[in-house]
């Protein structure tokens, strides 16, 4: 269902499902995806696309802000995994959400999914204003390299060696609304 969305929004929403910050300008080695699951109800999940590795966990460090129009932004859920021996993932709600997690096979129980579950939000506001960016550390877990963290970001905001994208999938009643303000719009062109 979300990539009949995702290709219905494109056609239809002018572009809405690829939209955000990127670190790349060809296919990443990680999609972040925020999707509207249905009114206010949000998911974000994570894909690794690269074929270079098998990864632990596609997204083992993850450090994020979630914004939007100044509505608030409630995380309800989020995987597991991120609650390690170290401590529990660290959770802030408000007109900007925050999110840091550490899963580790050393100290936890690393979720192999791929996509993989990342956590659930609740947000009102417009859907054009919802942005997700990446802040300090984030990075994956590499199998075959003793546990090595290998970095789609180091935790001063420098691009590491893996490459990522965000897209952003409208709800069904954005996506059906849609032809219609392209209707609105061209009836009111053709008025005299």
């Amino acid at each position: 269902m979300r990539e009949r969305w995702g290709a219905v929004c494109v056609a239809v929403c002018g572009g809405w499902a690829v939209a955000g910050a990127s670190s790349t300008s060809g296919q990443p080695d990680m999609l972040i995806t925020v999707d509207n699951m249905s009114g206010e109800s949000w998911r974000i999940t994570s894909e690794f696309l690269s074929q270079l590795f098998v990864p632990t966990q596609i997204w083992a460090s993850a450090s994020f802000d979630l914004a939007g129009d100044g509505t608030d932004i409630t995380i309800t859920d989020y995987n597991a995994s991120y609650d390690t021996a170290l401590g529990p993932a660290q959770v802030t709600n408000g007109p900007t959400a925050s999110f840091v997690g550490n899963a580790s096979s050393f100290f936890g129980t690393p979720d192999l999914s791929n996509p993989l579950f990342v956590l659930d939000f609740e947000y009102a506001g417009r859907f054009d204003a919802l942005e997700l960016s990446l802040v300090g550390l984030n990075g994956i877990v590499d199998e075959f390299s003793f546990g090595s963290l290998i970095l789609y970001q180091d935790s001063l905001g420098n691009p590491g060696s893996l490459t990522w994208d965000v897209q952003y999938i409208p709800g069904p009643a954005t996506v059906a609304l849609a032809p219609m303000t392209l209707i609105a719009a061209r009836r009111r062109r053709s008025s005299p």
